[in-house]
């Protein structure tokens, strides 16, 4: 079996998350991300139970090669210098404090439900699916 890294775990019942997941499966050309519900099984190997709180579902985590987890805005730093090619310049948001950051990521998870419906969500593409874990 694969060892679990390069791991984004997401929402899975949430559209804006869904949505997100899928953009950022449109920009890594090189398919090195793998994609999974923070409400699968997945998860439950990998992630200890504080970041699978039903009641706290409300950031993204990536789990990197070395193991480290990343959350919030420490995340979409580090999937997007993953992905690599022009995402990579996003890394100069570090320069920002991440309280500031994970402010503004908290804002945005507070409206993310309101944001996308989904049900509107269309179902993956058979590459898409492919790497999506349970």
């Amino acid at each position: 079996m694969r060892p679990l890294t390069h791991i984004v775990f997401y929402d899975g019942e949430c559209g804006f998350c869904d949505t997100s997941v899928r953009q950022i499966m449109s920009i890594d050309k090189s398919k090195t991300l793998r994609y999974a519900p923070l409400q699968g099984t997945t998860a439950v190997a990998a992630l200890p139970a504080s970041m699978r709180d039903p009641s706290e579902l409300k950031t993204i985590v990536y789990l990197d090669r070395e193991g480290a987890l990343f959350t919030k805005s420490e995340a979409v730093i580090e999937i997007l210098k993953r992905v690599g090619g022009f995402w990579k310049t996003f890394r100069i948001f570090r320069i920002l404090p991440i309280g500031f950051r994970d402010w503004f990521y908290d804002r945005v998870a507070e409206r993310r439900r309101s944001l996308i419906d989904k049900a509107s969500c269309p179902l993956p593409t058979p590459d898409q699916q492919a790497r999506i874990l349970p």
